[in-house]
């Protein structure tokens, strides 16, 4: 089933486009990760699925069903957008009870549970204004997860956690998305998506410019077998002897782009061996998203 569905949306703020004719679709109990820089269009789109603003151009279905003024399944999503708001001068407890009451949950104990869960127990009688950046982010994702949504969209979740909060995050969200969540997730900490998410669509400049699964994200992204040894220059020609793709870098390393040579990189240790020249050093090299994204845009731009 389609949890989320938008079709050509598009939103202008003065000259400004925000978001230009994007279309995706989320299935249920996918993580799909939106990836773009600052001012992409991430928030835009994120608040225009909430209802918050409306679209210049475009439709948007959530759950099967028209966003539209009467829409009726609000309690069945959660959402934490930019900044994790709080009442100030209230605890984490009482922060969540109001927050209960005006979803209109019925069961109290959703509170000491969601407090569990996000690990705030040391912190429930604490004040939101005294609460480290971290543990607002947590309040905030709280918040988000108390009525145990079918959507969370989730706008930059782990800015200001710390690595342990932000491991526990991601092991929050794969066991909310295996027990048949969906979850929306916009952010630029482009490493931390890909370790969660089942797809992928990068904007730019308003556009949504590429989507793709993480199986074929991997499959994309550029990989390489980097080589040493005491005679590089030789060994350079050897290996285009037998129609390797090898050249000799500025760095001074032997660089392997050859698809054989990068599914079986011992076998360029066994080849230059039996050469008489041994290598000193032989890994494969892989891309990481940061990489492969600041490649993607720049082929846009």
């Amino acid at each position: 089933m389609q949890i989320v569905r938008t079709d050509a949306l598009s939103k202008r703020f003065g000259t400004t486009t925000a978001t230009d004719g994007i279309s995706i679709q989320v299935e249920q109990g996918e993580i799909y990760g939106f990836l773009g820089l600052n001012g992409a269009g991430k928030t835009t789109l994120i608040r225009i699925l909430l209802g918050m603003i409306k679209p210049d151009i475009g439709s948007v279905m959530l759950f099967g069903k028209l966003l539209t003024p009467g829409f009726d399944q609000w309690n069945d999503i959660g959402y934490m957008v930019e900044t994790p708001y709080a009442y100030p001068n209230l605890s984490v407890k009482e922060n969540l009870q109001v927050y209960n009451k005006l979803r209109g949950l019925k069961r109290s104990s959703l509170v000491d549970q969601v407090i569990e869960k996000l690990k705030l127990s040391n912190y429930r009688d604490v004040k939101a204004r005294l609460l480290s950046m971290g543990n607002q982010q947590r309040l905030g994702l709280a918040k988000a997860l108390m009525h145990q949504p079918k959507l969370l969209i989730l706008d930059e979740p782990i800015n200001g956690l710390d690595p342990e909060g932000i491991v526990e995050v991601r092991t929050l969200l794969k066991e909310l998305s295996k027990n048949g969540s969906t979850i929306f997730l916009s952010s630029h900490i482009l490493g931390e998506v890909a370790k969660v998410a089942n797809r992928i669509g990068i904007v730019h400049q308003g556009k949504l410019i590429k989507e793709l699964s993480i199986y074929e994200l991997n499959e994309q992204l550029l990989k390489k077998v980097i080589v040493q040894t005491n005679q590089n220059l030789k060994a350079v020609h050897e290996l285009a002897s037998v129609n390797h793709e090898a050249v000799l870098t500025e760095e001074g390393e032997i660089e392997i782009t050859d698809r054989a040579a990068i599914d079986h990189p011992e076998y360029i240790s066994k080849f230059l061996v039996e050469k008489d020249l041994p290598p000193k050093q032989v890994r494969l090299f892989t891309e990481d998203l940061e990489m492969y994204f600041l490649r993607t845009i720049r082929t846009k731009s």
